[in-house]
């Protein structure tokens, strides 16, 4: 059973938390069927921008992904303050939110086309496989929301439901 995963920021872990509440409203409108494969972001009702991202781990493979981009090891960056770290939880306990790192936004919002071609030759989504244009696809939308994340001095986040 995979993980359906969706990032999307916000100005703090409180208002993060409100996901699970329903006050962010993080259902983004109805996509075009030619564009249905392709990771993009969409603003929900709220205004919140969320980048749909079905089975993209928030803890190892974006972990994987923040070691490669930082050249720090994945155990130093495992353990950062905001890696993947839970914010909130539902009462039944099947959806989560978690923090992205801080250094990951920072990363990902400097990367200009090629940075994000480079990162994908050492990262892949599905770490049973090789990077792919999939890779580039997602990682181009994730470094969109980072740019959007910084500039309105956000931080990011992962709604995760198992």
């Amino acid at each position: 059973m995979s993980a359906i995963t969706d990032y999307f920021t916000a100005r703090t872990d409180e208002h993060a938390t409100s996901a699970l509440e329903g006050l962010v409203d993080l259902e983004p409108a109805v996509i075009e069927a030619n564009d249905a494969s392709r990771p993009r972001i969409q603003l929900a009702a709220s205004g919140t921008p969320v980048l749909q991202a079905k089975g993209v781990d928030p803890v190892v493979t974006l972990g994987r992904l923040e070691a490669s981009l930082t050249a720090r090891p994945y155990d130093e960056v495992s353990k950062g303050p905001r890696c993947g770290k839970l914010v909130a939880m539902s009462e039944d306990g099947d959806t989560l939110v978690l923090t992205v790192s801080d250094q990951l936004r920072d990363s990902l919002a400097e990367l200009d086309a090629e940075g994000i071609a480079a990162a994908a030759a050492t990262w892949a989504i599905d770490e049973t496989s090789e990077p792919s244009e999939e890779s580039v696809l997602f990682l181009t939308a994730f470094a969109e929301l980072a740019a959007r994340a910084v500039a309105q001095g956000e931080q990011m986040y992962s709604y995760v439901v198992v």
